[in-house]
């Protein structure tokens, strides 16, 4: 393939939102000392800062992105929840949900987010570009159509998703390896026959109970969920497995149209949110398998938009990692792999094997050419 024409989408905005003093999602309260936030978002600034200085972001158009109408986010979520998000913001402090903390800021940033997307992914389809990656906050992948949780207000890929379907792409394939179970993606597209949601998660950590293999679709759209709950201290061959032999044959047996990628880079080594391996490599060869698919499947239309990350100093070699990759290019040289890489965590285990091992033999999409 020639050479792809690529966009990066981001605000400054987006980086203006912050969750507020506290210790993870928890605010300052009783026992809980008002300390920097994992979540404070002018870290993506220093990541898109060492794209720009890899040179990296000179294979992209940069395109400043505009604000979602209601339109784009009513495809997805309920007029109560925008205002409630609109509101909590306008006061300048407050809880948009479930440990979805805003500023004065953050409706502005999360309609940013969720443009960003939509334009993305219209631009994609549109041939305009053949690739995206957003690089936008707040993230969205836990945001139920009708409530923020968990550092997401507005469900940025999934919005993204039933643009698409408006714009008459027939099936979407959602893949997303955020650390974290994209609950609110599941809940959205749970009975969606034409939306595949893959989401590749520790086992466990958040939402609690959610995520589960046995968790596959209902109705229409059995089938069209599929789990991979990796067990804690998984780190890159596990990674790289479930993506082989469960993303890439259950993606040929949908057949999408388009992908998305939900691609949080908080299942990192040094992310104090998760407990999983990965490295910047990881992500930069899981993002290289994920525009090899595309290439297969929907004639390159492919987008990547940015979830959890909490590692101050990692986050941005993480981002970078995935940047290279979906310019086609090298691994980029990382100061920091040689604290993670050599760990036993790196190496697929027969605890990580059996979980996909299970689904190769259980799930609809995969056992029915067995």
């Amino acid at each position: 393939m020639s050479t792809p024409n690529l966009a990066w989408y981001s605000h400054e905005i987006c980086f203006w939102h912050d969750p507020g003093p506290g210790s993870g999602y928890v605010p300052v309260g009783p026992g809980v000392e008002p300390l920097r936030q994992f979540a404070v978002d002018p870290d993506l600034r220093r990541a898109e800062g060492l794209v720009k200085a890899s040179g990296v972001m000179d294979r992209y158009t940069e395109v400043t992105p505009v604000p979602a109408s209601d339109e784009d986010l009513l495809l997805v979520h309920v007029p109560e929840h925008i205002d409630r998000v609109e509101a909590t913001s306008a006061m300048g402090a407050g809880d948009a949900g479930v440990y979805a903390h805003v500023n004065y800021h953050s409706a502005r940033a999360a309609r940013l987010a969720v443009g960003a997307c939509v334009q993305a992914t219209t631009s994609v389809l549109e041939g305009q570009f053949d690739r995206a990656y957003c690089l936008v906050r707040p993230p969205g992948h836990h945001a139920e159509p009708d409530r923020a949780m968990a550092l997401c207000l507005y469900n940025n890929v999934a919005v993204a998703a039933r643009a698409a379907q408006r714009r008459g792409v027939q099936r979407v394939l959602i893949v997303d390896w955020d650390v974290h179970h994209g609950n609110g993606i599941q809940r959205t597209f749970y009975e969606d026959p034409d939306v595949l949601y893959i989401s590749i998660h520790q086992e466990g950590l958040f939402p609690a109970a959610s995520g589960l293999v046995m968790e596959t679709g209902s109705g229409a759209g059995t089938g069209t969920t599929l789990n991979v709950p990796l067990p804690a201290g998984s780190g890159h061959e596990a990674y790289l497995a479930a993506v082989s032999r469960l993303v890439e044959p259950a993606a040929r047996a949908f057949d999408p149209g388009l992908i998305l990628v939900a691609a949080g880079v908080d299942a990192s080594g040094h992310d104090p949110m998760g407990r999983m391996m990965c490295t910047s490599r990881t992500f930069h060869d899981m993002t290289s398998m994920m525009c090899r698919l595309a290439e297969e499947l929907t004639e390159g239309k492919i987008v990547f938009a940015h979830e959890g990350g909490y590692s101050a100093w990692y986050q941005p070699m993480l981002v970078l990692g995935t940047a290279t990759a979906i310019a086609g290019l090298p691994t980029p040289e990382d100061p920091f792999l040689h604290s993670l890489e050599h760990l036993p965590g790196q190496r697929l285990r027969p605890l990580q094997s059996r979980v996909i091992e299970h689904l190769e033999s259980h799930h609809p999409l995969l056992a029915q050419g067995r």
